[in-house]
């Protein structure tokens, strides 16, 4: 899947450029306003965020000939931007609108698809009637502070109008606790992760997130706070001085570490430490782009049954990033996720419309570098009360 992002001074602008660049199938996954930069920036125009399978090539764009002159009666509407950008909207909108075609059986529709398309016709449905987010209910600091924070449109659009149900009930300075308690409410508590059903570990993710770090965070728990039997493998031939690494922790916690080249090898050295209470798996960075390198996971996954597959993903990365290592990686059978780098995160609206977005089954957040600390179980309040700034 490719996605990619457009700009543009009007809405209308900017969704031109994802039609010529990506084609009539693209899929819009967001769109938002873009402000200058600065305390007191200003809107400068609309930013898409957009994506189309890799199989389906975007069609040449047909050569531009100069129109032949034509006479024809003068309409008032023809001069107004805002109109020609509103009626596109509403094209654009009542085409989303419209029966969606047969879904191939080799296609994989990506979690939460459903109700990011809702999100975006609603979306689409308020530009095309010359509309914008309505914040009028939240107040000025509390929109600004979502806006800062990259809080997806649709959610703002939500929390306004719960506001506006609320009316005089609600006193302003209770707002930002009140849409903290309706962002929990917007995320899925999947509990934190149940070692007694979780006895061998794969760590899998992007280049560059954490998980060797982390790894070593859930070994040195186990060992350390709960006197467990824990032993490591690594799977990442491809890093210098990755083994070194995680072998420096494993000497520090005196656990054995095993490196293993091919998913027959872990499969020899799972039975080999059978009798201990966890296994922990290191495996090197993948990016998401390269698809053969994650396909080459699903065979270390086959290697034995039991091997339980958590994906590390950064709370760093943007809204196409996370959408593309979520995409990619979710051929592997996940079942729990942790989010790394939360204190470096500086867009915690951003991170809250990504996990609602995709539906992550999030059990772990890491908040630092320092091992076996900085690793927390996760709930909705960890990211719906970062997600509200004023009230954080």
């Amino acid at each position: 899947m490719i996605v990619k992002s457009y700009s543009g001074r009007t809405m209308a602008e900017a969704l031109e450029k994802v039609k010529n660049d990506l084609g009539d199938q693209a899929l819009i996954i967001e769109t938002r306003t873009v402000r200058e930069p600065g305390l007191l920036g200003r809107k400068a125009g609309y930013e898409v965020v957009a994506a189309r399978e890799d199989a389906e090539a975007a069609p040449a764009p047909a050569p531009r000939l100069a129109p032949e002159p034509q006479i024809r009666p003068w309409e008032a509407q023809e001069l107004s931007p805002r109109a020609t950008a509103s009626g596109q909207a509403a094209a654009l909108a009542q085409r989303m609108a419209a029966p969606a075609q047969p879904v191939r059986d080799d296609v994989v529709t990506p979690p939460g698809l459903e109700e990011e398309l809702a999100s975006i016709r609603r979306q689409l449905a308020r530009l095309a009637s010359g509309q914008g987010t309505p914040t009028g209910h939240l107040g000025e600091d509390l929109a600004r502070a979502f806006e800062d924070s990259e809080m997806p449109a649709d959610i703002v659009a939500e929390l306004d109008a719960a506001c506006a149900k609320a009316g005089s009930r609600l006193e302003d300075a209770k707002k930002p606790e009140f849409c903290s308690l309706l962002l929990e409410r917007g995320l899925t508590n999947v509990g934190p992760l149940d070692w007694n059903q979780c006895r061998r570990l794969m760590l899998v993710g992007a280049t560059g997130v954490g998980k060797t770090t982390t790894i070593a965070k859930l070994a040195g728990d186990l060992v350390l706070n709960h006197k467990k039997r824990v032993a490591l493998i690594t799977i990442d031939t491809y890093r210098v001085g990755a083994t070194d690494q995680l072998r420096a922790y494993a000497d520090l916690l005196s656990v054995p570490l095993e490196v293993a080249s091919t998913p027959a090898q872990l499969g020899r050295l799972l039975e080999q430490f059978a009798s201990y209470d966890h296994v922990l798996i290191d495996t090197a960075g993948r990016s998401p782009a390269d698809a053969t390198r994650v396909h080459e996971l699903k065979g270390f996954c086959r290697a034995a049954p039991g091997i339980s597959v958590m994906l590390a993903a950064s709370a760093t990365n943007g809204r196409a990033e996370f959408a593309a290592v979520v995409e990619r990686f979710s051929i592997l059978p996940l079942e729990h996720v942790v989010i790394t780098k939360l204190d470096e995160c500086v867009a915690p609206g951003r991170l809250y419309g990504c996990l609602r977005r995709h539906r992550l089954p999030v059990r772990l957040v890491t908040t630092g570098q320092e091992v076996p600390d900085d690793i927390e179980p996760a709930t909705p309040a960890t990211f719906a009360r970062r997600a509200v700034p004023v009230f954080a």
